[in-house]
């Protein structure tokens, strides 16, 4: 028996979640999801954070746009706080003096709280850190820890109470009937709607294709992270109240996770899209480069991950049609998924629903031919 819907998401990812939810305000919605539960890959996997003076000022601006939503949601939607202070450190090393002074001019009008602070003012904070390594680091106050399974689940639960369907388990085939409607085939079900967004993540151009759709220059990236205990050092407790701390040449992050700290050597490695696991290489690598700025060794690793951040050249998201104006992309979001989420989910409700434009820089059409273009990759 088929469903029909005002629009069918392809990803149960956070980006297709909070599409959803916006569009189920006003229309009839259906989320499918390959997975057995929403989630599991890139969305499950993030480092959980909103950081202003994120990538380029595209993803800054909608960032900034999804703010208030985080710290005052709509009523009903959230029993507890989507964020919390946590503050943010990155760090400058003695040859970084100029690069610091270009990225305060870049950012500092549109992240204003942004300030430099000494050596001393770093340790007080984070007392790991070694003085002979840094020379000062930039103190963002506004960075804030999201709590993105409660995110997630406020979007699904809004999307189920607003009458939208979530479909799980689901290895979709679809096609486009003589009405102009997209059919979207499962196992179990099938369903159809005038409208589909691509959600897809990492396997965007995967939906693409099976749409008929011609695909775009998304690149998968596997970004890497894992746990180490601090419960033996004398810091166990103390970590939690510590900031993240981020270097600014985008090599090394580390911010408190029970039971201690969660690494990252910030990779953003090629890969087909797969369930990403870590390398034992990502991680030495990661280690190494905390001891040189820590006064701790990493003799253990208590867990570890990956996932997969999808990339565009430009490193702004896709949102919008290409081939045909009933098939949207939602894709390329790069490591700010989260923290654009609900701009992002009002932008797409906003263009479907109420007729508005999408911002050129997020237009896919941007990329119009850029099969034949040399050179356009990820940076």
């Amino acid at each position: 028996m088929q469903d029909n819907f005002d629009f069918v998401v392809v990803g149960a990812g956070i980006a297709g979640l909070s599409a959803a939810y916006f569009l189920s305000q006003s229309a009839r919605v259906a989320v499918i999801e390959r997975e057995a539960s929403p989630g599991y890959h890139a969305s499950g996997r993030s480092a959980a954070v909103f950081i202003e003076a994120y990538d380029n000022p595209t993803v800054s601006d909608l960032s900034l746009q999804s703010k208030s939503f985080f710290k005052s949601p709509p009523a009903e939607f959230s029993d507890y706080p989507l964020v919390q202070p946590l503050g943010g450190l990155m760090l400058i090393r003695p040859d970084e003096i100029d690069v610091a002074a270009d990225y305060l001019a870049t950012w500092s009008e549109r992240c204003p709280d942004l300030s430099l602070i000494t050596t001393d003012e770093a340790v007080e904070q984070v007392p790991v850190l070694k003085t002979s390594a840094i020379n000062g680091a930039i103190y963002d106050p506004n960075l804030m820890a999201i709590d993105t399974n409660q995110l997630m689940q406020c979007f699904l639960r809004g999307v189920r109470k607003n009458g939208g369907k979530l479909f799980c388990d689901a290895d979709v085939h679809v096609t486009r009937t003589p009405a102009k409607l997209w059919q979207v085939d499962c196992s179990d079900a099938s369903f159809a709607a005038p409208t589909l967004i691509n959600a897809g993540g990492a396997w965007a151009n995967d939906v693409a294709k099976n749409a008929g759709i011609a695909a775009l220059p998304i690149t998968p990236c596997r970004r890497t992270a894992f746990i180490i205990d601090l419960s033996s050092t004398g810091f166990g407790t103390k970590a939690r109240s510590w900031p993240m701390v981020r270097t600014l040449r985008q090599d090394l992050y580390f911010k408190p996770e029970e039971p201690g700290l969660l690494i990252s050597p910030q990779d953003e490695t090629p890969a087909p899209a797969c369930d990403a696991q870590p390398e034992e290489l990502d991680i030495a690598v990661a280690a190494n480069r905390f001891e040189l700025l820590c006064q701790l060794r990493v003799s253990s690793v208590k867990s570890r991950w990956a996932g997969l951040r999808s990339i565009t050249p430009d490193r702004r998201p896709l949102i919008g049609s290409t081939d045909d104006e009933n098939f949207i992309w939602l894709a390329g979001q790069g490591g700010a998924g989260f923290q654009t989420s609900p701009s992002v989910g009002q932008l797409i409700a906003d263009a479907l629903l109420r007729g508005k434009s999408v911002p050129k820089d997020l237009d896919p059409k941007r990329f119009s031919g850029w099969e034949n273009a040399s050179g356009l990759q990820a940076q």
